[in-house]
């Protein structure tokens, strides 16, 4: 019971929270990191019992049909399966870097360069309420017509056609393909396009908000 009240807990933080305070709880305390993932394991499995594909495996078949020579972000990578299994070479960030090979860093500031890899997966990873500052950043890093895929639970989305004109007016993300044939997420294709006016002093895109998955108190 203890477990799954800090499993909650830390969850509804990193959804209702910025970014910036998830680096600040887990830097100064990295057991939190690693308690709350292995939560988010144990809800995985029993999540995947009524799930026909789980999201990180529907990303690693996209995947699979891209270059290997691709340079991939996997950004809110948890255990980095999708670099233990992907054929490209893989740069794994995340909050606390939980093996050798994963980055710790905000996902608001990604220590990568700009205009550097073929593309950008954030499965399940869109979680603080600064989440449109991780897409500002994954559209930096991004080469010119890059591939940004987004896996999402789906209850998370109000007005999804809202969120996607978000997508493209605001961050400059065209719409390539969309899978909803997975009753519990939805998974997003984009390629980086132009926005309208770029160049000129950055305004802050209007914020679309994503709702919280909280788990429910027993």
């Amino acid at each position: 019971q203890l477990a799954g009240a800090r499993f909650r807990d830390i969850n509804e933080q990193l959804y209702t929270r910025d970014s910036a305070h998830a680096v600040a709880l887990f830097g100064a305390q990295p057991e939190l990191f690693h308690a709350y993932h292995e939560g988010f394991r144990l809800q995985a499995l029993r999540r995947a019992a009524g799930w026909p594909l789980r999201p990180v495996d529907a990303i690693l078949g996209w995947l699979r049909g891209k270059p290997a020579a691709w340079v991939v972000a996997d950004v809110g990578c948890g255990d980095a399966e999708i670099a233990a299994r992907a054929p490209q070479k893989v740069l794994s960030f995340d909050l606390v870097a939980s093996q050798p090979h994963v980055t710790a860093c905000d996902a608001a500031a990604l220590p990568v360069r700009d205009s550097s890899v073929h593309a950008a997966v954030y499965c399940l990873a869109l979680m603080g309420s600064n989440y449109v500052q991780f897409l500002r950043e994954a559209r930096r890093i991004l080469r010119p017509r890059g591939h940004l895929r987004i896996a999402e639970v789906k209850s998370r989305f109000g007005d999804t056609e809202e969120w996607l004109a978000m997508m493209r007016d605001a961050l400059g993300f065209q719409l390539v393909d969309r899978d909803d044939s997975n009753s519990h997420f939805v998974l997003f294709g984009f390629r980086k396009g132009e926005i309208k006016g770029e160049g000129a002093a950055p305004a802050a895109p209007p914020a679309v908000p994503l709702k919280p998955c909280l788990y429910k108190r027993r």
